[in-house]
């Protein structure tokens, strides 16, 4: 039974977060009001929509460091933009497109030069947010139209944050990506064996440099969402994010070396580490606990994915007797009777 419930991650993930729902519930008052709730999902699901792209680079067997940066970036260059006269919703779109160009120097860069993912991405977080300090400046730019600041703080009906709804929208896109078309079996495939993959046919260095520009594409739009919420952005807007969105990533599931991953556990991850950080808030958790906290979590969810694949090794290797596969003693008497 423990096994069982170890080796689905999705049902271990989803029964982490209602226990931390009860757990948050009784020692804090208010915790689940409609309020605390609203609050929560408004300060973490820009981490989630950069998040599920996240998962195809780790599945893939990569790893982006700049996505915090090139949010940085795309949060300045759309502040500049509309500071010229371009409209801003314009003006967030091109931001979005420097996201999609700044992930394609990314995989090319890793693709052409056989850098390792790592190096090569933390070298560009380095040149990203310079750039989003230089061109930005010191100051934040701010004065955005009261039409535009709906995308971070609006409610559909007054109920629904639509910053949930963009986030439901594009997890459910990845998702289906990654389970239903050719280019979702190809990133696992890649993850699995990339040796293997490239002699079937399969174009790794394509596969992998649209891998990095999804990546990019959902820090502009978090950029776009983040400048709406607080009605400002600035060049170091995205200072430490990429450490979030790879947590959630593992927390929910996604193999660290590569190979498997879904959305769902992503999510849900997602939503771990922000009711985590909400009820940490409210029980008065300083920042540095936080992370220490934040950090043991990473660790144990590590830790379980190696569990898991040392008991998937003990299964392929230790197929059951009677399945098809004959004891050493029964393969004896059928080799003497012949």
């Amino acid at each position: 039974m423990v096994r069982k419930w170890l080796s689905n991650w999705t049902l271990m993930a989803l029964s982490v977060f209602l226990l931390e729902m009860i757990f948050f519930s009784i020692f804090t008052p208010h915790f689940l009001s409609f309020d605390n709730m609203s609050t929560m999902l408004t300060n973490f699901l820009v981490i989630g929509i950069m998040a599920v792209s996240m998962t195809f680079v780790i599945i893939s067997g990569g790893i982006d460091l700049s996505v915090g940066s090139i949010m940085s970036l795309c949060g300045v260059i759309m502040g500049l933009i509309w500071q010229s006269g371009v409209n801003i919703w314009l003006a967030g779109l091109l931001a979005i497109a420097v996201g999609g160009m700044a992930g394609f120097i990314n995989g090319l860069l890793i693709v052409r030069t056989g850098i390792q993912p790592l190096i090569a991405t933390l070298a560009t977080l380095f040149i990203y947010s310079s750039l989003a300090l230089v061109i930005g400046g010191e100051n934040s730019i701010s004065g955005f139209p009261e039409e535009f600041l709906v995308l971070g703080v609006g409610r559909l009906f007054g109920i629904i944050p639509l910053q949930l709804l963009i986030f439901a929208a594009i997890a459910l896109f990845f998702g289906f990506l990654l389970q239903k078309t050719v280019y979702g079996r190809f990133v696992t495939f890649i993850g699995n064996n990339e040796a293997s993959a490239f002699y079937s046919g399969v174009p790794v260095n394509t596969i992998k440099i649209w891998t990095y520009i999804c990546s990019g594409l959902t820090a502009g739009i978090s950029a776009v969402i983040l400048g709406s919420y607080f009605a400002s952005v600035r060049g170091d807007m995205g200072y430490q994010y990429e450490f979030l969105v790879i947590t959630a990533c593992l927390v929910g599931g996604v193999n660290v070396f590569g190979g498997a991953g879904t959305i769902s556990g992503v999510v849900i991850g997602t939503f771990i580490l922000g009711m985590l950080g909400q009820g940490l808030n409210m029980l008065n958790i300083s920042s540095v606990e936080q992370k220490v906290i934040t950090g043991v979590i990473l660790l144990l969810a590590v830790a379980i994915q190696q569990i898991n694949v040392y008991i998937s090794r003990q299964r392929r290797t230790s197929p059951p007797i009677g399945k098809g596969v004959k004891s050493k003693s029964s393969a004896e008497i059928d080799r003497v009777t012949g």
